[in-house]
């Protein structure tokens, strides 16, 4: 397919077209990941960079690390060109072994350590690393799911033979020249639409979209001496790009194994936390967790987050109780990050319209929505979401067919579902997958969820279709409740009456759910639909 005979304007918003221009880019500032620790070693060489736990790198120490995890990878077989796998909690070492291996021109290949051992053989077995870096509790499930006896070393032993050891032993090794825009990291998707594929992305990628991120007027108000607290998984690109938002910054990271809102705060507390990366459900836990406790956090100047958006009765309960200012990515792992931001301003919760928002097109970046045949849609007008920016995909893994079929001229086809307004701001509807047809008319989950969730007793949902004898599909939700609420079929009618056509009201509930969710926090829409139609079988 070629879209050359589709015009689209030089910049700004297309007239009339959903068409999203972000501001020009000027990349004379950019520092790539492989030189963040020297960057700053160079300039604030005692300030820390990394801490977990007990443990913490300056920037000096973290540069002679990553130089010597060079070392110790080469020791393994793995250099310029070669694979590496790491399948851990989240720790600082990930960090190291990541700058590491792209210092050896090397691929890393992070592994969701929640994958069973089928899963994990998929991962390994495609993506052909040729050593493997793991916490010991999960060395049982990379020994049943290793079938070529591939070398492991234990990211958390303890003694001479533990990779903290390893590499403090490892003598440094020297810089060599790197191709920015040579693989350096394989990302797998989480599954939720098939199986898992393997997006490869460049260290240039990976360092231009937190440099766009930065240059972005978001972040002008960040100080010499900010502190961010990274809870979300490292092997997902959220948690992984938010510490290297610490870093591209010369800031200092937190890195935390523990989602638990009683961690978070007590890490907040504790290391005067100025900011962190987290989802929606997470803020509500972290309210629930303050007002137990009757303590704020007064060091939190921002919350960061995404995989959904922010209702407005959760907005006003964190703007009282947390009393910070708060920013929305929308993104992927095929952009490497983030495409989209909602600022702070836009967070006004007596403009409920913009919190729906998932924010403007970055610097650099690209939307367009577009039909079935790439045919460029009118603004307002729900379709498919193309991009196009300087942070997207390689290639996926061994599949040329995904490949082409995902990138057209530069454009990656998102597959997400989405709108933009007249003044650029994108809006999401859902996957293209997911939309219900139900009696001829199209429903997207995504904004009935979005309605549902402002009903005082829903925590979470997910909304889906299943197979109907008169409609073809029927609009089902499934409802995780708030503690000590109840609620029941009539009620969410009538509650989503007051916002949605009667075709999107779902006629079917399912309550007391604790909903499936991805590691990036995202609920897995499909696998609760797959549950239900199980059932009916």
């Amino acid at each position: 397919m070629s879209l050359s005979d589709i015009a689209l304007p030089v910049g700004g918003i297309a007239d009339g077209m959903a068409f999203a221009e972000g501001p020009a880019l000027d990349e004379s500032g950019l520092i790539l990941p492989s030189d963040y620790p020297n960057h700053f070693a160079a300039i604030t060489p005692d300030k820390q960079a990394l801490v977990f736990g007990s443990y913490s790198w300056t920037y000096a120490q973290l540069d002679r690390a990553c130089d010597a995890a060079v070392s110790l990878l080469a020791e393994h077989g793995v250099s310029a060109g070669g694979r590496v796998a790491y399948m851990g909690k989240n720790n600082d070492l990930f960090f190291v072994l990541l700058i590491g291996a792209i210092r050896a021109g090397a691929v890393m290949v992070p592994v969701n350590w929640r994958n069973t051992a089928p899963e994990t053989r998929y991962v390994l077995e495609d993506s052909a690393v040729s050593l493997i870096v793991a916490d010991s509790e999960f060395s049982g499930i990379i020994k049943e799911a290793d079938s070529r006896g591939l070398p492991l070393l234990l990211a958390d032993a303890d003694g001479p033979q533990g990779l903290r050891s390893r590499i403090a032993a490892a003598a440094p090794a020297p810089r060599i020249p790197l191709d920015p825009c040579a693989p350096c990291l394989q990302l797998y998707t989480s599954g939720t639409t098939g199986r898992p594929k393997g997006v490869v992305t460049s260290q240039y990628a990976l360092g231009i979209a937190r440099y766009i991120e930065n240059v972005s007027g978001f972040f002008a108000d960040w100080g010499d001496d900010e502190a961010l607290l990274s809870p979300l998984p490292s092997f997902h690109i959220g948690g992984m790009s938010w510490v290297c938002t610490a870093l591209v910054r010369g800031g200092t990271a937190h890195v935390i194994a523990d989602t638990n809102p009683a961690v978070i705060l007590d890490n907040c507390l504790e290391h005067r936390i100025t900011r962190t990366f987290i989802v929606p459900t997470l803020v509500r836990a972290l309210i629930g967790e303050m007002d137990a406790r009757g303590v704020r956090a007064p060091s939190l100047r921002g919350i960061h987050y995404g995989a959904a958006s922010m209702d407005p009765a959760l907005l006003e309960r964190s703007v009282d109780r947390l009393g910070c200012r708060f920013l929305q990515y929308y993104g992927m792992t095929e952009v490497t990050g983030t495409m989209s931001i909602l600022g702070p301003d836009q967070h006004d919760a007596s403009n409920p319209h913009l919190l729906r928002s998932v924010g403007r097109p970055l610097p650099g970046f690209s939307i367009a929505i577009r039909g079935p045949n790439a045919e460029l849609l009118p603004i307002d007008a729900p379709g498919e979401i193309w991009v196009k920016g300087p942070g997207i995909l390689i290639e996926y893994w061994n599949k040329p067919e995904a490949t082409a079929e995902a990138l057209i001229d530069g454009w990656y086809r998102s597959g997400d579902g989405g709108r933009l307004d007249k003044d650029g701001y994108l809006f999401l509807t859902d996957r293209i997958k997911d939309m219900i047809v139900s009696g001829g008319e199209n429903v997207y989950p995504a904004e009935v969820e979005a309605v549902l969730r402002d009903h005082p007793a829903i925590l979470d949902c997910a909304v889906f279709g299943l197979p109907h004898p008169k409609w073809g599909e029927g609009v089902t939700a499934a409802l995780e409740l708030r503690s000590g609420h109840e609620v029941n079929l009539e009620e969410v009618i009538a509650f989503a009456r007051k916002s949605l056509a009667a075709y999107k009201i779902p006629r079917r509930i399912e309550v007391g759910i604790t909903l499936p969710r991805t590691a990036s926090g995202k609920v897995q829409r499909a696998a609760i639909r797959k549950y239900f139609l199980e059932q009916a079988e």
